[in-house]
């Protein structure tokens, strides 16, 4: 299993951040760490070295950020030898409602696609409410792009199919959305990754407000039903691909 999105840097794993990676390791085959500011880029540099081979980190500037996106994109530059995809980046329309500052996303939002058809390496994309431009702005790019937590419409992911370097991420909502079962029920295993956005969108609030990345094998469960296909399939498809779009050294599809 490879969870290919969790922020294990947010302060929620402060207390407990090495229990929750041995976990990890007992569970799963890698963890892609994403990021989201340039603290917690510096943060996921220093923990995927610390632990190398089995967590992997990913480079990016949340789109309702503010400042700092010029940091990141020379951090990306100075250790691009050392990450594995570029994210997560792109739009949020759902948060942002103001025109001129969703012009702002869209701007720096295009710098992260350059970068990356320049360094040759895969985005993550973040296009909550902003799916339809997201996939226009990066359709033709040169690079794999990966729709991370994606939640937009049918209708959508039967466009985005079309294209080979295109791939649909799946969080842990798909547990409790009826979109997301939707969805699911239309991406072929081929073009599905699995991801848990820990710590965010937990299977179980009522008992731990916490995600995990352990937790992508609910999803994998949950998807595996909605296909009528074992399990395994899910998994180790998921895993097979994530490898494969990240070119994760050292594993194996």
């Amino acid at each position: 299993m490879i969870d290919i999105h969790a922020h294990l840097c947010f302060p929620e794993f402060d207390n407990d951040r090495d229990k929750v990676i041995e976990k990890c390791k007992e569970e799963l085959t890698a963890v892609i760490v994403g990021t989201a500011r340039y603290e917690e880029c510096v943060d996921a540099l220093h923990l995927c070295e610390k632990h190398k081979g089995f967590l992997f980190p990913t480079l990016g500037f949340h789109p309702t950020e503010k400042t700092g996106h010029k940091k990141v994109i020379e951090l990306i530059k100075q250790r691009k030898d050392d990450i594995v995809g570029i994210g997560e980046v792109g739009l949020d329309y759902h948060w942002e409602k103001d025109e001129y500052r969703q012009r702002d996303q869209i701007e720096v939002f295009k710098k992260f696609i350059s970068l990356a058809e320049k360094l040759k390496k895969p985005l993550v994309i973040h296009s909550w409410d902003a799916e339809q431009q997201a996939f226009e702005m990066v359709k033709d790019v040169g690079v794999r792009v990966v729709f991370h937590s994606f939640s937009g419409k049918k209708e959508l992911v039967a466009e985005m199919l079309k294209y080979d370097n295109i791939y649909i991420s799946f969080s842990t909502q798909i547990l409790f959305s009826k979109n997301h079962k939707k969805l699911a029920k239309i991406v072929p295993l081929n073009r599905m990754l699995l991801e848990t956005d820990s710590p965010f969108l937990s299977p179980n609030k009522e008992h731990d407000r916490r995600n995990y990345p352990w937790n992508i094998k609910l999803s994998a469960l949950k998807i595996a039903k909605l296909k009528g296909v074992p399990v395994e399939n899910v998994l180790e498809s998921a895993k097979e691909n994530a490898i494969s779009v990240f070119k994760l050294k050292g594993l194996k599809p």
